[in-house]
């Protein structure tokens, strides 16, 4: 009985504390592709659907290690005994 007692005090002063916190409303609305689908489609006449796929999706993993190489980079410069 105490000890429920003590719990529900601990309790109520973390859900008071918790209440003073602000709400805050996340509301993301993707960005608008119809440029980029008009643009595949356009591209589709000229190379096959496969290239275009594999060309993007090499653009993709090189700019990838190129952004995780800057990481590393930054990483080893910070370290002071190397």
């Amino acid at each position: 009985m105490i000890i429920e007692l003590l719990f529900s005090l601990i309790f109520g002063l973390v859900d008071m504390i918790l209440s003073l916190v602000p709400t805050v409303d996340l509301n993301f609305q993707m960005p608008d592709t119809t440029f980029f689908r008009e643009m595949l489609g356009l591209a589709d006449y000229f190379f096959p659907v496969g290239t275009m796929i594999a060309c993007i999706a090499l653009i993709i993993a090189v700019q990838n290690i190129a952004f995780i190489l800057k990481i590393v980079n930054y990483i080893w410069n910070k370290i002071p005994f190397i």
